[in-house]
Order: structure tokens, then C-alpha cells, then sequence
């Protein structure tokens, strides 16, 4: 029953987000709509000048995304125009959802939501929520879906992809791969994507220095804090303070599950 609940709360706690993410473009959107939200239609070039078009549907949530997708001649039929639903729809989305206000709400909820989250291994490493949330991977799943939203959205932007192109330099050897990557920092979208995408793999190992310590009985509270400051560091700072400690560096994970899988 625990577990539903915590699941339920993390459900809930993701769409929160993702709203307020969206509320100022939304506004936008709705703004530029005619004020009873009825689209313009436009006639089909298969239909005779003289049929007149009448519109026999309500409208719904569907005409405000696919405004010109679909209209009804007075046959009864119905015409499609020469916009296609998908692009109509990646328009729409592009417009509503996956806008650069949505990434810009998107790389603050990246920022700051998980500050609250590391407190608890940091303070709390014992304590039964800090178990419940980081015992599994619900806590790193949301911030793994707020980081994929940026990267959704970053590449349905108009010329999304074009940073791509710049950031093959960086892997390129007989370049300078440094001076692209400062390059690459040009663009808002690349910075919200590394952004969260750094934050992110902070948590994922800053959680696993926390079940490693809670596993042999490390301390592990100041690695944890370190990891969230600096990253790698962090690691660096457990593994060390299991040799000090006497409890020796963990050990192949691989054996352990080999072990698991023969009992």
C-alpha cells in the first residue's frame, strides 16, 4: 500500500511540473486565438468554388490543436487539406508545449526540485522516506523525464538539430574539442540539456554512495554532500573513506549478482 502511494505521489508530482512548465506558453497560444475559439477554415482546392464549406462538427479540444486538419463540405464529406495532421500536430505542440518558455520552466525544475532530494541522504540516511524515496529509482526516473522534456523540446524548436553538426567537433581529435564545446554554449537549449543532464547522473551516483554506505555501514553523508557540489570529487571522497575506515572498497558487483542468480 506504501509503495502505491509513494507512486501515486511521484505520478502527480511529475505532472505538476510539467504544467507549470507549460503555463506561460499556453497563455501565449490561447492569446493568439480568435475570441470564440472557433478557427478560421480554409476551402480545399478539390472542391468547387461554389460549394459552400458548413461545418457540422462542435468544436472541440482536437480543432484547437488541428485547426486546419479536417473540414466538412456540405456532402457531408469530409475533406482533408494539404497541411498534414502530423506537421499540423508538431506545429501545435511546438506552439503550446514544447516552447523555449517550457525549457526555460523545464531547466528550473531541473535546478532546484532535486535540492530538497538530497537533503535527505545527506541529513537523513536512515530514516524510513529517505529509504522509500531513493530505495528504488522513482526519485531519478522524474528527473530523467524533466531532462528528456528539454531534449524533446530543444529538437522540435526551428533548427533544433543544427547544433548537432557543431557538436561532432568536439569529439574530433585533430581539432580543438574544447573551443567547440565553449561554442556549444552559445545555445540556451544545448546549456538546459547538459545542464540537466550533469545534475541528473549527480543525483544517480549520490544515491548510490548513500546505499553503499548504508549497505556496509560507511559514513557516507559528507561524500554525498560533495557529490552534489562537484560530482566525481564526491566518489572519490567515499571510496577514500571506506579504505580509511577499514571497510575497503566495494566490491564486483558482478560477483554478487552470479551469486544471486545460482541461490
Amino acid at each position: 500500500f506504501e509503495e502505491k502511494k509513494m507512486k501515486l505521489f511521484t505520478s502527480r508530482l511529475f505532472l505538476c511540473i510539467m504544467s507549470a512548465s507549460t503555463i506561460p506558453s499556453t497563455h501565449a497560444f490561447l492569446a493568439k486565438m480568435p475570441k470564440h475559439g472557433v478557427p478560421p477554415t480554409t476551402r480545399s482546392n478539390n472542391i468547387d468554388s461554389t460549394t459552400p464549406i458548413i461545418s457540422t462538427r462542435k468544436v472541440t479540444a482536437l480543432d484547437m490543436v488541428l485547426p486546419c486538419d479536417l473540414i466538412s463540405a456540405s456532402s457531408g464529406d469530409v475533406v482533408t487539406v494539404s497541411t498534414s495532421a502530423s506537421s499540423m500536430l508538431v506545429s501545435s505542440l511546438t506552439d503550446t508545449i514544447f516552447t523555449p518558455d517550457s525549457i526555460k520552466g523545464a531547466f528550473n525544475v531541473a535546478t532546484f526540485l532535486p535540492q530538497p532530494f538530497w537533503l535527505l541522504p545527506i541529513l537523513l540516511p536512515k530514516a524510513d522516506i529517505t529509504k522509500k524515496l531513493f530505495g528504488d529509482f522513482k526519485v531519478i526516473t522524474l528527473f530523467c523525464l524533466v531532462h528528456f522534456f528539454i531534449v524533446t523540446a530543444s529538437i522540435l524548436q526551428p533548427d533544433g538539430t543544427a547544433p548537432m553538426a557543431e557538436f561532432a567537433d568536439v569529439f574530433d581529435p585533430s581539432g580543438n574539442p574544447q573551443a567547440a564545446m565553449v561554442g556549444m554554449m552559445q545555445y540556451p537549449n544545448f546549456v538546459s540539456e547538459e545542464w540537466s543532464h550533469v545534475l541528473t547522473w549527480d543525483l544517480f551516483v549520490g544515491r548510490w554512495i548513500w546505499l553503499d554506505g548504508l549497505k556496509r555501514g560507511v559514513f557516507a553523508s559528507h561524500s554525498v554532500l560533495l557529490c552534489n557540489l562537484i560530482g566525481p570529487p564526491g566518489l572519490l571522497l567515499h571510496l577514500a573513506t571506506c579504505l580509511v575506515t577499514g571497510k575497503g572498497l566495494p566490491g564486483n558487483e558482478i560477483d554478487d549478482a552470479d551469486e544471486d542468480i545460482v541461490a
